[in-house]
């Protein structure tokens, strides 16, 4: 049986880079794939790139040129254009390894609707032959996606979006990207899948090469607008959680992404801080929990988190 995979690709001003994650989703092993270009009003060459390939392939590559509308708007754009049983995302300055949706496919398509793929990550800057692993917990299998998702906030550990394969059915009932958010989306987006997912199976040899972030995405992740934007973020996994399983294993996993959250934005913006400690009382968590590396958990329990803090601030 042959079953279609939409590689969606999002695409704002990455003509340094799309052409080879246009390659990457080209040069697939598995076969059975359309790919859905979404320009979102770019204002270099990238429109002229994905013209090109489009025009080279008309019965693989759907374009899609838009006013510039932001990520979540063009991704739920190129869902509603795609007509694939599964759903590849793929920004477009990332790339996937050849055989990244074959052994993916091999994994779950006997399965039920509910099974995610999940593969490795790594990290690299201008060639992926120099790429670096990241020594995560969560490349493995899991029982239940909310076991993943406590295992990101346990351990401060992600997973890059491109590394899942979806099911329509489960993408579907997650609903759309949430297009008021400004950063964080697609953590947002897919603890709302992940929560609905049964297993998640991990192909071993699969990849996804995540290209480091630049400057003009690392400071714009440092603007206020941007800390705002992630604290609501987690609100949205604190409120869907909760529906799922409201247990003291739960909320102590949101009482860390809290902690996380003022670990990052301390000292800047002390009323963002207040903001997150409110929800960390509402959570009602009176055990203490640990984040950061091994010397910081140190320092807290001694010093208490904020002071750890401070003298951290301090050093850097």
């Amino acid at each position: 049986m042959k079953h279609l995979v939409s590689i969606i690709i999002p695409v704002y001003n990455k003509a340094a880079f799309v052409e080879e994650t246009i390659l990457s989703a080209l040069g697939q092993t598995y076969p059975y794939t359309e790919i859905i270009l979404i320009n979102d009003g770019s204002t270099d060459d990238s429109l002229k790139i994905l013209k090109r390939y489009q025009q080279k392939d008309p019965h693989k590559i759907i374009l899609i040129d838009q006013e510039n509308q932001g990520v979540s708007k063009a991704t739920n754009r190129g869902i509603k254009e795609s007509k694939g049983e599964y759903i590849q995302f793929l920004d477009a300055d990332d790339i996937l390894s050849p055989d990244k949706i074959q052994r993916q496919i091999d994994l779950i398509k006997d399965n039920e609707k509910d099974v995610v793929a999940s593969c490795e990550w790594l990290m690299f800057k201008d060639n992926i032959d120099d790429c670096v692993h990241i020594p995560y917990g969560v490349f493995e299998n899991f029982d239940s996606g909310l076991d993943l998702l406590l295992q990101f906030w346990n351990k401060q550990e992600m997973h890059q979006p491109g590394i899942y394969l979806t099911h329509r059915t489960l993408i579907e009932q997650a609903g759309p990207w949430n297009e008021l958010l400004s950063i964080n989306q697609d953590g947002e987006f897919f603890c709302r899948v992940l929560l609905r997912a049964g297993k998640i199976k991990y192909a071993e040899r699969g990849k996804v090469y995540y290209r480091t972030p630049g400057e003009s995405n690392v400071s714009q992740q440092k603007s206020k607008k941007a800390w705002c934007s992630l604290l609501d973020s987690l609100q949205c996994y604190e409120r869907e959680t909760l529906k799922v399983e409201d247990s003291p294993r739960v909320r102590k996993a949101l009482k860390k992404i809290y902690q996380k959250f003022i670990y990052d934005v301390f000292p800047a913006h002390p009323e963002l801080v207040a903001q997150a400690e409110s929800y960390i009382e509402n959570l009602g968590i009176a055990e203490k929990t640990y984040i950061g590396g091994p010397k910081f958990q140190i320092l807290s329990k001694y010093l208490g988190f904020k002071n750890a803090l401070r003298l951290k601030r301090l050093f850097n």
